[in-house]
């Protein structure tokens, strides 16, 4: 029981649901999800922590600059995550303003993010190690 709150608790939350459906498309860097989704790099890690600790996401570092989540895949089908990502998705790859979220996300790339965001006042993601702005933070 505690594990299956542990979920639903995770997925109660818009910017959860917003990452879980860019993460749908492909796996994503922190900073590509900072992008998309227009928020704090802080707050994305802090949901992405939520995500992974309730069993949703994973992490794989790419090089020495990119961590990169996605989902996770081959959930047994009596996994109580499998279910409701099936009932979930449905509505996350139908709904409007999701789908333009995916659109908008759709072309972003981490290394031009880290080009364009490289600046003499700026610091470092501390998920996947690109270079955010001072007003990004």
């Amino acid at each position: 029981m505690k594990i299956l709150l542990k979920s639903l608790k995770a997925l109660a939350d818009g910017n959860r649901l917003r990452i879980l459906r860019l993460l749908m498309d492909r796996p994503r860097c922190v900073c590509e999800l900072q992008a998309a989704l227009g928020i704090a790099q802080p707050t994305v890690s802090k949901h992405l922590s939520i995500l992974e600790e309730a069993g949703w996401v994973d992490k794989q570092r790419q090089g020495k600059n990119f961590i990169f989540y996605e989902l996770i895949e081959g959930l047994a089908p009596e996994d109580h995550r499998a279910a409701l990502l099936s009932l979930l998705s449905h509505w996350l790859l139908e709904d409007p303003d999701l789908t333009a979220l995916s659109r908008l996300a759709q072309d972003l790339n981490p290394q031009e993010i880290l080009k364009k965001t490289g600046s003499p006042q700026s610091g470092h993601c501390r998920e996947c190690g690109a270079e955010i702005t001072q007003n990004e933070r």
